[in-house]
């Protein structure tokens, strides 16, 4: 009897693990690529590929349009604000997104802000920051840019694309940015260099932060 008590019990642990997974698994997060302009396949699809990988996510691609006029600035050169991009990005949102991602080719930037909120100094430097992406934190939209990624070879050129893709996406998710060697969070520190030496996944702090 007791044989069979214990044997029901770890059938019962059994089916209660396989359905917690399969809760897990059958509602994944359901991620929007808007492109803003002519879409490039290439950056289309490693992007998509590793937004699935890193988030189990499915990844749709939306239609493609053009980027909002109230977001153009021309303060140092011709530019778009992020900030407004992230708005419009939320005001098209469908319903069935919990997250969309806005990526373009042209130059994107917003203003760099102290830990006090003021503008970070010089106001003339950081007043209209040029950027490689910016996403709400926590949010449902983020932006990036691939104008500033170009001077490279093809392949690191498509890994920082698929990097800060992954984390603006992490921003939305509320992570913060990370001091853990050679995770996708850390800070870019206003330099390329930084994203190269990142590596493509979450570390542990931060998956653990996440699911």
């Amino acid at each position: 009897m007791i044989k069979t008590v214990a044997a029901y019990r770890s059938k019962f642990i059994l089916w209660v693990l396989i359905i917690s997974c399969y809760s897990c698994t059958s509602n994944p997060k359901q991620i929007g690529i808007q492109p803003y302009g002519e879409p490039d396949k290439a950056i289309i699809n490693s992007v998509t590929k590793i937004l699935k990988e890193t988030y189990n996510a499915n990844v749709i691609v939306l239609d493609k349009k053009a980027l909002p006029k109230q977001a153009f600035v021309n303060i140092k050169s011709p530019r778009y604000r992020a900030d407004s991009l992230l708005k419009d990005l939320l005001r098209h949102r469908p319903d069935s997104i919990d997250f969309i991602l806005g990526i373009t080719s042209k130059d994107i930037s917003t203003t760099k802000r102290d830990v006090n909120g003021n503008i970070k100094q010089p106001e003339a430097k950081y007043g209209d920051w040029g950027i490689f992406g910016l996403g709400y934190k926590p949010g449902k939209s983020c932006v990036i840019s691939n104008f500033r990624l170009k001077n490279t070879t093809p392949k690191t050129y498509i890994n920082r694309i698929q990097k800060i893709a992954v984390h603006e996406i992490g921003h939305n998710l509320e992570l913060p940015h990370c001091d853990t060697d050679k995770c996708v969070m850390q800070d870019a520190v206003e330099t390329i260099k930084t994203v190269d030496l990142a590596g493509f996944e979450l570390c542990k702090s931060c998956l653990h932060k996440i699911n």
